[in-house]
């Protein structure tokens, strides 16, 4: 009988990098993160924008219950219409550092959005990849339970043979033919968990779930070695430590915004326009230019209620901060010591289904030959089934911890997105 075919009419094949290059083109998170980041510095653009003068056009016609006086009493002209137009311009000369505190605040803004954009890479790519050693881990258990089925049924056309010759009883037959369908279940539910984690995996890429393609690549990770942690030079990697540290930057100059509320405004404004009455009649220029300042007396503790909550706020990002550092301290922690963990089982697990397997053929050798039982020989069989699983979930779980290393350090990222640490070089 031949051995059983995973998918036989897969569309394609592939590779981790081309499921990462497909995500980070088309996750909508991704998308969503760069629009974020093209509105902050439209935002920025507009805030830098308030630096300069503000020219403005009005324009009003009006009618009026009683008619007024139009041009000077020098010669009185009366009218219940009125039109108007008026330019405006007014340039900021002082406002207590606020119109430069906004544009600070929008410019870190976009740097947050920025780093923020950067993290839901980085996690995105961890996701793919992790993913994708999962369906790699699954592709393999298929495989292996297709194998270790296939020698099961060889035991079974054999025992159909014996049974016709009258060298085993029935019983033998049917215990052969019970473990040959739970076998075959099994096999079901590790194809069916394979076609679930590539309809993920294509989800992740941006696209609607499906399974008609081919996962390439190798679970084996044993041989990568992680490099010794520089913690300070890690945690100026991650992006989202950067956007939580631009964050803090941002509810410091907030506290500075609210306080400048009590310092005055002075601007310079001048305007130039015309009015006339009924009929455009009796057109006058009227024109006005001056120096204004407003500065706050009483607002009734509005001012400093706003600034104890920004510095409340200040307090509050810079414990979001330290959570985040010692989280990421953590992360690299676990990570390497499921490494260390993964790396022991692999080794141990490697020798074990080595074992199993040749135990299943002594075993089936010995019940051919009548020196054996049948309960061996399936024991035999379902611990050299459960031995080569174990293998694969120990290879998939070093190829996790791996990745789990990589997203903690920001590795991961490398050669996909420019990371802040990069970025100062």
């Amino acid at each position: 009988m031949s051995q059983l075919v995973i998918f036989p009419s897969l569309g394609f094949s592939l590779t981790l990098n081309e499921a990462i290059k497909k995500a980070i083109q088309q996750n909508p998170e991704i998308l969503a993160r760069t629009h974020e980041v093209l509105a902050s510095q439209k935002g920025y653009r507009a805030e830098k924008g308030q630096l300069f003068p503000q020219i403005n056009f009005s324009t009003q016609a009006s009618r009026l219950s009683e008619p007024q006086s139009i041009v000077p009493e020098k010669s009185p002209y009366f009218s219940k219409d009125r039109y108007m137009f008026n330019f405006e311009m007014v340039i900021p000369v002082y406002e207590g550092g606020r119109l430069r505190k906004r544009v600070k605040i929008a410019e870190l803004e976009v740097a947050l959005r920025e780093g923020l954009k950067k993290q839901t890479a980085l996690d995105l790519i961890a996701n793919v990849k992790n993913t994708f050693f999962l369906a790699l881990y699954l592709k393999e258990l298929v495989s292996a339970r297709e194998r270790t089925l296939e020698a099961l049924k060889k035991e079974e056309r054999d025992a159909r043979l014996r049974l016709k010759v009258g060298r085993i009883p029935p019983l033998d037959l049917m215990r052969i033919e019970t473990q040959v369908k739970a076998e075959e279940a099994t096999l079901v539910a590790a194809k069916e968990a394979l076609r679930r984690a590539k309809e993920a995996l294509s989800v992740l890429m941006g696209e609607p779930p499906k399974s008609d393609f081919n996962v390439e690549g190798s679970l084996e990770v044993a041989s990568f070695k992680p490099e010794e942690v520089d913690t300070d030079r890690v945690l100026s990697c991650r992006p989202d430590i950067f956007a939580q540290r631009k964050a803090v930057e941002k509810a410091k100059e907030e506290v500075k915004l609210a306080f400048g509320e009590h310092l005055p405004n002075i601007d310079i404004f001048t305007n130039y326009g015309r009015r006339a009455g009924s009929g455009f009649h009796h057109s006058e220029e009227v024109w006005e230019a001056g120096i204004r300042l407003k500065l706050n007396i009483f607002s009734g503790g509005t001012i400093s209620a706003r600034v104890a909550e920004k510095k409340a706020k200040l307090l509050a990002e810079r414990e979001h901060l330290r959570a985040l550092e010692l989280s990421a301290k953590n992360e690299i922690a676990n990570a390497l010591s499921l490494i260390s963990q993964a790396k022991e089982e692999l080794a141990h697990l490697d020798a074990a289904r080595k074992t199993a397997k040749e135990a299943f053929r002594v075993e089936s050798l010995k019940y051919r030959t009548g020196a054996g039982t049948v309960t061996d020989m399936l024991l035999a069989q379902a611990a050299w089934a459960q031995a080569e699983a174990d293998y694969l979930g120990a290879l998939y779980r070093l190829a996790s911890a791996f990745v789990e290393y990589q997203r903690a350090t920001a590795q991961i990222a490398r050669g996909w997105i420019k990371l802040p640490c990069e970025e100062k070089k």
